[in-house]
């Protein structure tokens, strides 16, 4: 580009570059948009009517099209872009969005790099619509080159942007086909560079459906841009942006407004600072989140593609091996178990963090990218989790219970407490029949947690101490509860709900060992689910009875286990069979349980075919530690369209932890009980790249959050509810984590009254 922009001959006069469907020459800023390969300028024409008066569109057209069908097409990229630069510094006098689809993408993206390169006029922000990274068209180049008249027309109807019938009809194939081979020329030979990145804020917008342009290669964008200002997805395949044309007008429109850069400031001038805050809430557009700490600009990376991966034999323990692996770990850590089968997760590759207001994703080095909540916060951390650029991966972590605010439509808690927090780990430990496999980002990992593996299976899993920590199950907070329950059984008798669960905390305020309470309850448990984690300031071991939900990728299949009517399991066999026989027996016990399996079985219905909906085991007793539960088990199959999310978000938060109707349930709580719950009644999971949702309902565990320890048990209320039975739920309930925690061990064991005033105060805030 040795010769000036300006000097250029611009294949034909200047104007002859545009068209404006509705001119403007008093317009304030222009929009210049770029068609798709084979495109005419009208596929802009709507744009024109649709922006505000003080906005001007003008649509690109190129050599071959239109007026200029005289002209001999431009079959390279390097020719199309020089040309199409030196045209556009005639309309450069004003603030300047460039915005190109597909294959003018990647056209308007080498025009921006040109008039970078000229020291002259350059444009206000550049939008890349439905178009790979270049790093992706660099790793996979496109064989469209080649491709004869049938191939071109076969892709064209693959893209779903062609009406069939003009496919079909002869006439129209010889209108369409000619500047699609020249089009197919220029994406087939072009060879993008990465080097120099451009300075020009740099949105990019894609369709969810769009298989030829892959979520997680969006945030790759940054690998040729300093000022990545967001990546903005939509509903709809490769042509989402015809059925969402306000959306994406929107989104150009506030390109010009975020970045105000003067249209002729030199490229050097424009400074990382300009980026608009990451903090600033603009709704329907997800934002890269700015520069390092240093002030610095980072430079973009390519993240790993694949776990490094080693199966050994394990003679040890898989529980006390995870749990001693957690013990000796200085890292984030989630140990999740499924009926035997145990993933152990170290370390924070990648974070997803869930706010009311989006989900913010972050990997490795790169700086974090924010997906909104404006289609609901499930939809956010889809999508976020569709960005992972991991091989492979397996997340774990947790759901608080307040997720289940903005689910409900109810008000969001108070602060920017995150609702959700999930890793893609540096390494992992997946322990099942004898062996271990393990799995590592960095290859030169692998010897060392080898090591650490055999090791921990070596240490047999011995806790080293027969002594315990008490706490004051029995009495603390009983008078409270006991006027609780009473009052939300005056608001069921009068018709604001049909049930809700209210729960008591009670402190722990001696020292524990997470680890060896962990492993110690589990031994004493049978639970569906258990966990032990220290994850995004929060450390929980549990032994869950229930699961919230588990959604198969592979084929949609959808499993809950509603558990609701508990009596105690104190291991003497003729007490506890004649408290199995009094739960069938129980009014109040079977009317919760069967109203928790009714609405099961609807909410199941809003994501599954309804034929599918099946009652799969109704009212039996599954025994879960110091208590035995009726329990049923239904299932469907994921109805077309829907997600693994959609059905957590149906089932979420468990009804045996919520309410009937969930909404007015949680309503409830928040109003009833005096601090947030948090990990309790949320949920423990693990999610697989492939689509798969495993979800413990957090119960029976203890929980230590900023500095503070306690238990939490709560018990189902129904209008024939009594509060001493119900606080006495709550008792058999804690016992199933208050007989196993084991001091720490710089620590005696102190047995506990009833906690002093100010730790029930602080509890509380």
């Amino acid at each position: 580009m040795a010769e000036p922009l300006a000097g250029r001959a611009a294949g034909g006069a200047a104007d002859a570059w545009f068209r404006r469907y509705a001119p403007r020459p008093d317009a304030s800023a222009r929009i210049v948009c770029f068609g798709p390969a084979g495109g005419a300028p009208a596929f802009y024409r709507d744009w024109a009517r649709a922006v505000p008066d003080d906005v001007e569109v003008l649509s690109v057209v190129l050599p071959g099209r239109e007026r200029r069908l005289a002209e001999p097409a431009l079959t390279d990229m390097e020719r199309l872009a020089d040309n199409a630069a030196a045209a556009l510094l005639a309309v450069l006098d004003r603030p300047t969005v460039l915005f190109g689809h597909s294959m003018g993408a990647s056209v308007a993206f080498e025009v921006t790099r040109r008039l970078e390169a000229s020291g002259g006029r350059r444009p206000a922000a550049l939008v890349v619509s439905g178009r790979p990274s270049p790093r992706r068209l660099l790793e996979r180049p496109s064989p469209v080159a080649d491709y004869d008249d049938d191939q071109i027309v076969a892709y064209l109807r693959g893209l779903g942007g062609t009406p069939d019938e003009l496919l079909d009809d002869p006439e129209a194939r010889e209108l369409i086909l000619p500047p699609c081979r020249a089009d197919f020329q220029v994406i087939g030979r072009y060879a993008p560079e990465l080097h120099p990145r451009i300075t020009t804020p740099l949105l990019v917008v894609l369709g969810d459906q769009d298989a030829s342009v892959p979520a997680w290669d969006a945030a790759r964008w940054g690998e040729v841009a300093t000022r990545l200002s967001g990546i903005h997805v939509l509903p709809g395949g490769h042509f989402y942006l015809v059925p969402e044309r306000t959306a994406v007008i929107d989104r150009v429109l506030r390109s010009v407004h975020e970045t105000g850069a003067p249209a002729d400031v030199p490229s050097a001038a424009v400074q990382p600072a300009d980026l608009p805050s990451a903090t600033d809430p603009h709704e329907g557009t997800a934002r890269h989140a700015g520069r390092s700490d240093s002030g610095k600009e980072r430079e973009a990376v390519t993240f790993a593609p694949a776990y490094h991966e080693r199966r050994i034999s394990l003679t040890g323990d898989a529980l006390s091996t995870a749990a001693a692996l957690s013990e000796t770990s200085a890292e984030a850590y989630v140990l999740y178990e499924n009926r035997g089968a145990v993933g152990w997760a170290e370390g924070e590759f990648g974070t997803v963090v869930v706010r009311s207001g989006g989900t913010t994703l972050c990997l490795g080095d790169a700086d974090p990218v924010e997906f909104p909540a404006d289609r609901g916060v499930l939809h956010a951390l889809d999508q976020a989790l569709a960005a992972v650029q991991v091989e492979g991966w397996r997340a774990y972590g947790w759901a608080a219970f307040e997720l289940s605010y903005p689910l409900h439509g109810l008000p969001a808690a108070p602060g920017d407490t995150p609702l959700a927090h999930l890793v893609v780990p540096r390494c992992e430990v997946r322990i099942e029949d004898g062996s271990a496999l393990l799995r590592v980002l960095a290859p030169e990992d692998l010897d060392t947690l080898e090591q650490r593996v055999r090791s921990a299976a070596a240490l047999g899993g011995a806790v080293g101490s027969t002594r315990r920590v008490t706490a004051d199950v029995e009495h603390h907070d009983a008078d409270v509860y006991r006027a609780s329950v009473a009052a939300a059984v005056e608001e069921i008798r009068a018709g604001h709900l049909t049930k809700v669960i209210l729960s008591r905390v009670v402190p722990v305020t001696s020292p524990i060992d997470m680890p060896a309470t962990y492993l110690e309850g589990r031994r004493g448990n049978d639970p569906a689910r258990s966990f032990l984690l220290r994850l995004g300031g929060w450390e929980t071991a549990g032994f869950s009875p229930e699961i919230v939900a588990r959604v198969t990728g592979e084929d949609g299949h959808v499993v809950a286990q509603p558990l609701a009517g508990t009596r105690a399991l104190e291991g003497d066999v003729e007490a506890d069979r004649g408290r199995r026989a009094e739960l069938y027996r129980d009014e109040k016990e079977v009317f919760e349980h069967a109203v928790s399996v009714r609405l099961v079985a609807e909410e199941l219905g809003e994501v599954c075919t309804r034929e599918s909906v099946a009652v799969d085991d109704f009212m039996s007793i599954k025994e879960r530690g110091s208590v035995q539960h009726l329990a049923s088990r239904l299932s469907g199959s994921l109805a077309p369209g829907k997600t693994a999310w959609e059905a957590f978000g149906a089932l979420f938060p468990a009804v045996t932890a919520s309410g009937i109707p969930k909404a007015e349930g949680c309503e409830l709580i928040r109003r009833a009980e005096r601090r947030p719950r948090g990990l309790y009644s949320g949920a423990v999971l693990t999610v697989d790249a492939d689509g798969t949702v495993d979800a413990a309902l957090v119960l029976r565990s203890v929980f230590r959050h900023e500095g503070r320890t306690w238990m939490r048990a709560g018990a189902g209320i129904v209008a024939h509810s009594t509060p001493e039975r119900e606080l006495e739920e709550t008792r058999e309930k804690m016992r199933s984590v208050s007989r196993f925690l084991v001091p720490a061990a710089e620590t005696e064991a102190k047995p506990l009254a009833s906690a002093p005033d100010e730790q029930s105060a602080a509890l509380a805030r």
